[in-house]
């Protein structure tokens, strides 16, 4: 196959993962704004139904719930009249006004024959509750026949949330204390390295290519429309694009948590990012110090960085709607092992098809680098999205424990995951190969396949119990996780200190 035909399947390809990236972000965007649209159905629900004199609810009620953990369980008890097989018996969670939770009353009879002659029901209400200052409950026992669909009289409650406040701020004190700490840290460590990237000569393919002025009118630089298509990802108003896309996400996020009903859910939102922050920038910060054979120009890496950050908008839609899918049968845990982790790396490895025929990406040290800041950005937007949960959900202490599992014990595993799709690109181009984007079709089921072994623990768990802990923590994580980031070190360390010739491959063309 001739050059030119590999080069235009390249660009082809590229052009159809573009499309694929816009596809997830516009499924995102309907996945995850949908059900905000649909809330004044679910409020007229209950209203709708009729009142049944056999079905009552009851419960010994607290005068108010403490939040420790979400969700809170309350043990209720359903009277009921004679139920017939097609009946369904539930418990639906009402938050002010909004349904935020529905039980299954039924679930643990296996047959008709197991509750035929019952009249009474104990049920667990679980309760999920976000932190809103003020939060009333309602609790509806819900009895749907083949004609007609039932309501008892709610049992209200109430939170207290004057305990958990006071420790919410004394948690918040300690993380601002530790973040400006780091913030001192990481200050003259940033301005070094924007001293030595503006002291850094670079091969270029035309005059001005890495100039202030390129940056301002990318399109106005470059000979052909590979060079300006190049010019302009790597300036601000592709950086403006992806950034759009990342405010989406976190405008998702922020009306998840009602940032704005008190200073407390603002304060926890904002901390909560910059913990997630923190660790994936030192990183990169890393990762880019470590090449110092080639140091890499910095508009890259920040292109690379939003593009990693703005592949979580783009996986949320595709993982939302597949987890649905599946907990709908059962099957919830398959997904975070079989599904998500190829639709995820296919996302973060498209920015690396989006570069692959860039001039400044010849080598697989350089695709380590690219891909390891990718993941870097998913895993910071990631790690926001947990870390926000638990201060949310009323678990202070989670909000460390968490900060510690993702951010600190597993903190590289999607730099990791995305750096050996990047190493496979990097290797066609190191051979001449003219459609290297191509190497995601090997790429991405490597890292697929790594991601799905950490991903692995919730099945294991739920197939083998205290076995499935043990296998995964004394087996999968030395060897999938850490072992496998020891081998990222070392492959990166051997292709930095070879003796080898710039393929300078891109330089002379034209397209």
């Amino acid at each position: 196959m001739s050059e030119k035909l590999l080069q235009t399947i390249n660009r082809i390809f590229i052009g159809l993962v573009l499309l694929a990236a816009l596809c997830g972000i516009l499924l995102s965007i309907l996945t995850i704004f949908l059900p905000f649209l649909a809330e004044n159905d679910i409020k007229l629900e209950i209203g709708d139904m009729e009142q049944n004199s056999g079905l009552t609810l009851s419960a010994v009620v607290p005068s108010s719930i403490v939040p420790d953990d979400s969700p809170y369980g309350l043990s209720t008890t359903i009277a009921t009249p004679p139920l017939t097989t097609p009946d369904t018996l539930s418990l639906y969670i009402y938050a002010d006004g909004k349904r935020v939770g529905v039980v299954d009353c039924l679930e643990d009879f296996e047959l008709f024959e197991d509750y035929a002659s019952q009249t009474e029901f104990p049920c667990t209400a679980l309760v999920p509750y976000n932190y809103l200052r003020s939060q009333d409950y309602k609790i509806f026992a819900v009895l749907i026949t083949e004609d007609k669909e039932y309501a008892s009289q709610p049992i209200e409650l109430s939170a207290d949330w004057s305990t958990y406040e006071e420790n919410f701020w004394s948690a918040s004190s300690i993380i601002t204390l530790l973040l400006l700490i780091s913030a001192a840290i990481l200050l003259p460590i940033t301005l070094l390295m924007f001293y030595i990237a503006s002291h850094t000569s670079h091969t270029t393919l035309f005059k001005g290519e890495y100039t202030l002025a390129s940056l301002i009118s990318p399109l106005s630089n470059g000979k052909t429309i590979l060079q300006k298509f190049h010019s302009f990802i790597l300036s601000p108003y592709f950086w403006l694009l992806e950034t759009v896309g990342i405010f989406i996400m976190l405008f998702y996020m922020a009306i998840s948590a009602e940032v704005w009903k008190s200073e407390t859910a603002l304060v926890a939102f904002v901390l909560s990012g910059l913990m997630a922050f923190v660790i994936p920038y030192v990183w990169c910060v890393i990762w880019w110090y470590m090449e110092f054979r080639e140091r890499e120009p910095l508009r890259l890496v920040v292109t690379l960085f939003l593009w990693g950050c703005l592949a979580a908008l783009m996986a949320i839609g595709f993982n939302t709607i597949a987890g649905a899918i599946l907990g709908f049968a059962g099957l919830a845990f398959i997904s975070t092992f079989m599904l998500t982790p190829p639709v995820e790396e296919f996302y973060k490895g498209a920015g690396l098809c989006l570069v692959s025929e860039h001039h400044e990406y010849d080598s697989i040290e350089d695709g380590i680098l690219f891909g390891f800041v990718i993941g870097m950005g998913f895993s910071f937007i990631e790690n926001w999205v947990y870390l926000l949960s638990n201060p949310m959900g009323s678990n202070i202490l989670g909000w460390f424990v968490v900060f510690f599992l993702r951010a600190i014990l597993f903190s590289a595993n999607h730099g990791f995951y995305t750096a050996l799709t990047g190493a496979i690109i990097g290797w066609l181009i190191e051979r001449r190969f003219q459609a290297p984007g191509l190497g995601l079709f090997v790429g991405v089921p490597i890292a697929a396949f790594f991601h799905a072994m950490h991903n692995s623990g919730e099945m294991l768990i739920a197939l083998l119990g205290i076995g499935g802990v043990l296998l995964y923590c004394c087996f999968l994580i030395p060897l999938f996780d850490y072992g496998g980031i020891i081998g990222l070190f070392i492959l990166f360390a051997y292709v930095l200190f070879r003796r080898r010739k710039k393929a300078g491959r891109r330089q002379k063309k034209a397209s």
